[in-house]
């Protein structure tokens, strides 16, 4: 048995944050339904497809889960969702504030019926506030919050992970799994707001707390955390390094590395920087990618080679995580990330590919007492 066995969890999402958490809960067990339009989510149309209406973002996201299809819109549609949350334990929704309320489905209404349910929204700036309502996907959040931030060059960069994203899926799994623990002692649910920017906010803490200790000690910022230490160097190939010395070992292990033993008593010479920088990056210059990579051989001191996505995959350290697996699905073997959570007594499992669009809408009707008959009425109307 799996931590989450015997949880039901009501999936109204449509896009990562609301897919990533669900999908989290579905690994540790839970019954996740996940309740579609009859459109079907856009992500399903993302490239490259795995075949129809399953593109290969909709399989990463949603395995573990049941699919269902309703016309959100009607109101039978919207009674069907009314009853799967009477049913369920936690609720998980990403909608505009305001328009669970619009469907007679929002946390207050449903409390009243069922005081032990746990409803978490995911949205992008939260439930209050005058920004509430405004449109945003993670590049404009992460801008919003001060991560997509110029570098010391001069450039901003687009990051290939959604930072408020999966931040804000991390937060909501673990508002709901303070949430069960909570009901657990109280037999109360509770009400779960999540929003995207907050989470971003909360992934800046380190640089917050030194941004208000700089503004507080010397009355205005100071430099970035970037440093002659710690920073991307470019090499003769046209490839990147990392520089983590952080430490003062590694800084002069370093030091000793590229032949400048004279450099080891700078690391926190902030006031020359600027040379300190420069004389790095010519020195990486002189050397390959794979030279310097020999060269360090397996020395310690956190100076790493900057992978390709692809690169990164293929790399030994992938294989050793544990994380990279595969599952026979009716195409063929399939290539899974498993959880990145390890529990040594109840771990995570993947116990079933994503479903196709409404793939289990009879399934989960059934078990809420509609006949065949209601069922034939209900996809005659265009409902399911």
């Amino acid at each position: 048995m799996q931590v989450l066995t015997g949880i039901k969890v009501l999936d109204l999402t449509k896009w990562l944050p609301g897919q990533y958490c669900t999908m989290v809960l579905g690994d540790f067990g839970a019954e996740v339904i996940k309740v579609e339009d009859l459109k079907g989510d856009a992500t399903r149309q993302f490239q490259p497809q795995k075949s129809s209406d399953m593109s290969f973002w909709h399989l990463a996201l949603n395995r573990n889960k049941k699919g269902l299809a309703v016309d959100l819109r009607s109101v039978e549609g919207r009674q069907i969702i009314r009853k799967l949350m009477l049913e369920a334990d936690v609720v998980v929704e990403s909608f505009r504030p305001g328009i669970m309320t619009k469907m007679d489905a929002d946390y207050e209404t449903i409390k009243k019926l069922k005081p032990s349910i746990i409803y978490c929204s995911l949205t992008g700036f939260g439930q209050t506030g005058k920004y509430k309502n405004m449109p945003a996907h993670d590049l404009n959040i992460v801008g919003l919050a001060g991560i997509t931030t110029l570098d010391m060059a001069g450039n901003a960069a687009v990051s290939p992970v959604q930072v408020s994203g999966i931040g804000g899926s991390m937060n909501a799994v673990t508002g709901i799994l303070l949430a069960l623990l909570a009901r657990e002692r109280t037999g109360v649910g509770q009400y779960i707001d999540i929003g995207l920017y907050n989470s971003a906010l909360n992934f800046e803490v380190t640089s917050i707390a030194a941004l208000f200790g700089q503004l507080e000690v010397d009355g205005e910022a100071g430099a970035e955390r970037i440093g002659h230490y710690y920073n991307l160097y470019q090499t003769k190939d046209d490839r990147y390094l990392t520089v983590g010395t952080i430490e003062p070992k590694f800084w002069r292990e370093l030091c000793l590395l590229i032949e400048k033993p004279e450099l080891s008593e700078h690391q926190f010479d902030f006031q020359h920087s600027a040379k300190l920088r420069s004389i790095l990056k010519e020195t990486f210059l002189t050397k390959t990618l794979a030279e310097w990579v020999a060269l360090i051989g397996k020395k310690e001191f956190c100076v790493t080679p900057v992978l390709s996505l692809e690169e990164a995959m293929a790399s030994e350290i992938a294989s050793e995580s544990g994380l990279l697996t595969k599952r026979s699905e009716e195409w063929g073997d399939t290539s899974y990330l498993k959880s990145a959570i390890k529990l040594s007594a109840t771990p995570a499992t993947i116990e079933r590919r994503a479903p196709y669009l409404g793939e289990h809408t009879e399934e989960v009707l059934r078990s809420l007492g509609y006949t065949e008959q209601k069922l034939l009425a209900l996809k005659e109307q265009g409902i399911i």
